[in-house]
């Protein structure tokens, strides 16, 4: 196994491997970052599941009216 190491920044969720890495080549990615990577989350799952409606009315989800398929006149 080898390895190479190497400092980058992220952009659009994306980062820039070095031209020295071959494309086709398995890689095992290992990041370490200074600062955390992203807020714990406090919620449990029923209270996510509860807050999607925040700010939906009764329009939102009322379902919309289907009359189906429309009607077929065959030329006789």
């Amino acid at each position: 196994m080898h390895a190479i190491e190497f400092e980058t920044t992220s952009h659009k969720h994306t980062i820039r491997l070095p031209d020295s890495v071959p494309d086709g080549v398995l890689l095992r990615v290992l990041l370490l970052s200074e600062v955390p990577l992203a807020k714990p989350i406090e919620r449990n799952l029923k209270e996510l599941l509860a807050s999607v409606t925040e700010g939906m009315t009764d329009a939102d989800t009322e379902r919309p009216r289907d009359l189906g398929r429309e009607v077929t006149e065959w030329v006789a």
